[in-house]
Parts: C-alpha cells; sequence; structure tokens
C-alpha cells in the first residue's frame, strides 16, 4: 500500500539483483516478464507496455470526455493497435514506456503546453523529446479518431534540432573497420559496418537481410545486383525503405561472403546462411546489434565512439561529398530530398558552386 502523501509510480520495471530478472511492480504484485538480464532490459519494456494495455483496457467501453480518460488509457490503447497500424511495434513501445513515467495519473485534459514542457526537461536530449512525445501525439490521435474522446488536445513538440549529424571520414571508418576484422569475434561487425558503409541503410534493415527473397523482409538479389530493403508486403511507413542498386565494390564482399556460407552450410545441418551476416556461434540468427563492438573498436582506432546509426549518417555524408546530387541521394539512400538538403547538402562540391566562383570574381567586369 501506498504511504500517505507519496504518488504511486503506476506498473513500472525492476530488475531484481539476484537473479537479474526483469518484473513489473504494481501496487505491491511482482509479475514477472519472462525476461532476464541486462541485455534484455529494452524487450522488458514492452512487456511493461503490454501489461498496461490490459490493465486500461476498460477505459475503452465507450467514448470518454477528456478529464475521464487517462493518458496511461489512450497510450495503452495505441499499444494495442501498433500491430495494424505500425510496422515497427517494438519502437513504439520503448517510447510509450518512456511516456507513462511522466503522465502517470494525468488525463488527456492535462495534455498542453505547459506539461509538454515539463516532459522535456525530463529526458535526456530535445530530438528524444520531440519523438516520444510524437508517439503520445500519435496515440491522442487515434483515440480521437476511433471516437473514444471528443477532440485530440494538442501536444506540443520541442522544435526540430539545427544540429548537424555525426558521421565519420573515409579513413576514420577504414581504421574502425580495420580493428573490427582483425579480431575473429567481431568480424560479423565489420561486414555490418562495409554494409552500412556502402548502403546507408538503417540497422535494423542490415540486420534482417536475408539471401534469399522473401515477401515480409529484406533481401538481397546478387543476380540482378538490388538491395530490397523490404519485402513487397510489408507496411510502407514513414520512413522508406525502397530499393537500391548495389555498388561494385560491395557486391564482390556479399558474393564471397556468400561463397564462404554456402561452404559452411554444405558442411552439415545448422552452419547457418540464411542472414547475410549473422554470429558465428549463432547460425541462421540475425545479428540484432554491432553497438559494443563498435564503441571498443573506435577506441582502440582512436575514434570518437558512435552508435550504428551512426554508419548511417556517415554513408550519406560520404555519397554527397563524392558528387551525389540531391534526386539521387535521396533515390540511392531512400530518403526526402528536403532531407538531403537540409541536412547533409552543405558537404556537397556543388554546393553554392556557382556562388563561390562567382565571389571569386567579385568587383571584376564580366
Amino acid at each position: 500500500m501506498a504511504k500517505p502523501g507519496r504518488r504511486s509510480k503506476g506498473p513500472h520495471l525492476w530488475m531484481r539483483k539476484d537473479d537479474e530478472r526483469w518484473l513489473i511492480l504494481d501496487n505491491g504484485k511482482q509479475i514477472s516478464t519472462g525476461l532476464r538480464g541486462r541485455g534484455s532490459e529494452e524487450a522488458a519494456k514492452l512487456e511493461v507496455a503490454r501489461y498496461l494495455l490490459h490493465t486500461q483496457a476498460d477505459e475503452f467501453d465507450r467514448p470518454e470526455s477528456l478529464e475521464a480518460l487517462s493518458v496511461q488509457g489512450a497510450l495503452g490503447y495505441y499499444i494495442e493497435n501498433l500491430r495494424t497500424d505500425m510496422a515497427d511495434p517494438k519502437r513504439q513501445g520503448y517510447a510509450v514506456m518512456a511516456l507513462i513515467q511522466f503522465w502517470d495519473g494525468k488525463t488527456c485534459a492535462e495534455v498542453n503546453a505547459r506539461n509538454c514542457e515539463l516532459y522535456c526537461k525530463t529526458r535526456r536530449s530535445a530530438s528524444t523529446a520531440r519523438r516520444e512525445l510524437g508517439v503520445l501525439r500519435a496515440a491522442l490521435n487515434k483515440a480521437h479518431k476511433d471516437g473514444f474522446i471528443p477532440s485530440a488536445p494538442q501536444v506540443h513538440l520541442p522544435p526540430k534540432s539545427t544540429k548537424k549529424p555525426v558521421s565519420l571520414t573515409r579513413d576514420e571508418v577504414a581504421r574502425v573497420l580495420w580493428q573490427l576484422w582483425r579480431r575473429k569475434r567481431t568480424q560479423h561487425a565489420a561486414r555490418f559496418l562495409v554494409c552500412m558503409f556502402y548502403t546507408g541503410s538503417r540497422p535494423r534493415t542490415i540486420a534482417y537481410t536475408t539471401w534469399e527473397e522473401r515477401p515480409d523482409g529484406p533481401w538481397v538479389d546478387l543476380e540482378d545486383g538490388i538491395w530490397w530493403r523490404a519485402g513487397v508486403e510489408e507496411r510502407e511507413t514513414v520512413k522508406m525503405r525502397r530499393p537500391h542498386g548495389i555498388p561494385r565494390r560491395l557486391d564482390a564482399h556479399l558474393r564471397r561472403w556468400r561463397k564462404m556460407m554456402l561452404r559452411e552450410t554444405a558442411q552439415g545441418p545448422g552452419r547457418g546462411g540464411k542472414y547475410v551476416i549473422e554470429y558465428p556461434s549463432r547460425p541462421n540468427q540475425p545479428v540484432k546489434d554491432i553497438g559494443g563492438s563498435l564503441e571498443r573498436a573506435c577506441e582502440r582506432a582512436g575514434v570518437r565512439r558512435i552508435t550504428p546509426h551512426v554508419l548511417k549518417h556517415t554513408a550519406i555524408t560520404n555519397g554527397i561529398r563524392s558528387g551525389m546530387s540531391i534526386t539521387e541521394a535521396a533515390d540511392y539512400f531512400s530518403t526526402s530530398t528536403q532531407t538531403i538538403e537540409d541536412v547533409y547538402w552543405y558537404r556537397s562540391p556543388h554546393h553554392q558552386k556557382r556562388a563561390r566562383d562567382i565571389m571569386d570574381r567579385s568587383g571584376k567586369s564580366q
């Protein structure tokens, strides 16, 4: 029972120290998530979101006023419908868990500029807060669209960051790559880096790419030289995943890796070969994270620490530096022309070229 004057945290995640099991604590009860270890924290957070869904489900029996519906209830309903509304529900689930920590006990009527500003102060960065508040806005819009609240309150987002993304030079990439490749236990991460550098795809796309064609996920077509970032049956999202041609150098790497995997598969069952990149000790399983290997390789190479997502920025930046046009880059990297122009174009040798040429002869008669 909560102490008088102390506000309940609501359902929240806790790791038991003796066996590192993740539990959901709810008003004195301990509910097992079935997960253990610090590496399972993100998956455990999603289990809390699912638990919240079931505890809040009774709020959606009929349309409610803004004052009668809790923010948790709206978020729970949103999570329940992610399977049909979103292509990647886990990412949304993680955002919901962050939102719950602040909005617990608040109603939809309390979603206003002041509380949104206070929420931003609890987050590590404005960009993180903006992304998570975007999920809150989507949840409220969903509740309104389906008739559970009379209107969707305005969610006030912090402005977009004008800070340019971090990227590595080609020389820095080569140094990190060497540190990964020279150790056998991190050679899978070296392959991951090579693929990201030449494709500019998101880490998740690289991780789940298979050698064989499939309708429900990314795959590589070596015969026609196409990397399909998404299967034909996958739902299209804001994060576009259009196919792109495979550069000659990457094609050579892929063909060599494919031959190696086929030789290993021929040695007997359980040798792997489903995904383009796999852990040697985990055949037919995708490499889901190279963050730790990448961080340590950067440290050994004397390069600033980066996350796998920085490699996407690195690929686009180096493509632009090498002369890609805005249209070519948007098409190849499957992003918008607006993003290329706003975030990356200043790196291009063509950026303001005519203006620079004119200024070189400024004051001279034509």
